[in-house]
């Protein structure tokens, strides 16, 4: 029977370590350095960091053949499928290549030479994983031995997952939290209204402690999500947990609107704006309410006739509010902004935590205050921590700010307790 799965799958992980004055420091994905008395320190800003991960790119790139294909995933890990590989020792072969190429070439960026250690962990199928998640997850579990062990690079054996033991205990409480077991929670962060200082919205983030009372980072529960197949179910119950939020803020006399994430596979799910209406059905709310903040990247596919163009037309005709998600770090440009009909748009906080010292950041971010005005839609700048950029985000125009500045994203009574707090609300809840 033929599989759609490639015969091989090579999972590259990335490790970046700053060797300083004898003392060395390592950790996956981060630059670690240890102060010393004749130590110096050179600042990588977000823009450089953008650099590397292109300079990554094309490194990786010129080891691959024709028919080879890498995948950036989140920001965290390069994944390369290796079609019609025909044993184990080419993928061994393969992973020996990229730690001997990174190790005697470091990546140079804005002249500074970054010495990479690559950790590379390899499945392939049907051994492996007879379908993708499978395979995804031993690929990574093997990285995961293979940094842990320092061994630079491994091909998957079922006994490595009992040396990753956090992997299946997050995963089986994962499946109870679905089942009535330590429960995921939405947590709101307020939008604040820069001229009025009020708290008209707020973005509800995910929240979940396993079995151990640990928070686990929302990225790794998504991916434990997406690995078991649980997409669907996670976002009926997303819906209906907006919803119920939203409901729950009306009976405290709290007139705001919650927004929630939507990724690439959401939008490609035709059953995504059934769900949504079912959950305002089901609490009775005004669909405007919902706002629905979209990625960026996942709008690069968003052409007429496409999955994804008939989601949004229909998310549209639902009434929900629609919102760009990290303007600017994609590849989108401005004049999608008319044809995707948003209300708003969101600038990422990579142009905003230098907007005081960055001209370019802060010529990005007037562009993009503008050209959304001149298109009637209103502006959020995240990652706010300071009232000076705030007040320099008034001065430009920007509509809201969400931040550090106001607060973190908050259990949901402790959100009704500090909106009341700031905006001296005292109404009576409505009665049920």
């Amino acid at each position: 029977m033929d599989s759609l799965i490639p015969t091989g799958f090579l999972s590259a992980l990335t490790e970046v370590s700053a060797r300083m004055a004898g003392s060395e420091g390592q950790g996956v994905g981060v630059i670690s350095l240890y102060a010393q008395p004749d130590a110096a320190l050179y600042r990588l800003p977000l823009e450089h960091l953008r650099r590397f991960e292109r300079a990554m790119e094309r490194q990786i790139r010129a080891q691959l053949r024709s028919h080879d294909s890498l995948f950036a995933v989140d920001g965290k890990e390069w994944l390369i499928v290796l079609p019609r590989v025909v044993s184990t020792a080419v993928l061994t072969l393969g992973m020996l290549r990229f730690e001997r190429i990174f190790n005697e070439n470091p990546l140079v960026v804005d002249g500074l030479d970054l010495p990479v250690r690559v950790v590379c962990g390899a499945a392939i199928s049907p051994d492996h994983g007879q379908d993708g998640f499978h395979l995804l997850q031993s690929a990574r579990i093997a990285g995961l031995v293979a940094g842990r062990s320092d061994c630079g690079s491994l091909l998957f054996e079922p006994s490595m997952e009992r040396s990753a033991p956090n992997i299946a205990v997050l995963e089986r409480d994962l499946r109870t939290a679905f089942s009535g077991g330590p429960e995921l929670e939405l947590w709101l962060q307020p939008k604040v209204h820069l001229y009025s200082a009020e708290c008209r919205s707020a973005e509800a983030l995910l929240r979940w402690r396993n079995s151990m009372g640990e928070s686990v980072p929302p990225p790794v529960v998504i991916g434990l999500i997406d690995r078991l197949g649980l997409r669907h179910r996670f976002n009926r119950w997303l819906f209906q947990q907006a919803a119920q939020v939203l409901h729950q803020l009306r009976m405290e006399g709290l007139e705001i609107d919650v927004s929630i994430n939507l990724s690439a596979t959401d939008l490609y799910d035709a059953e995504v704006p059934e769900l949504i209406g079912q959950a305002l059905s089901t609490w009775n709310l005004e669909a405007g309410r919902l706002c629905l903040e979209i990625t960026e990247t996942s709008m690069m596919d968003e052409t007429a006739g496409s999955n994804v163009s008939e989601v949004l037309q229909r998310l549209r005709q639902l009434g929900v509010a629609l919102s760009i998600d990290d303007f600017g770090t994609g590849f989108s440009g401005m004049s999608r902004l008319k044809r995707l009909a948003v209300q708003e748009v969101k600038i990422d906080r990579s142009f905003v935590i230098d907007l005081l010292t960055s001209a370019r950041d802060r010529e990005i971010a007037a562009s993009i205050i503008d050209l959304s005005h001149r298109l009637d839609i209103e502006v959020t700048a995240e990652g706010v921590e300071d009232a000076n950029t705030a007040e320099l985000l008034a001065g430009m125009g920007c509509d809201y700010i969400q931040g550090f500045l106001h607060a973190p994203a908050l259990p949901l009574a402790d959100f009704v307790a500090w909106v009341r707090a700031r905006e001296g609300i005292g109404r009576e809840p409505a009665q049920t």
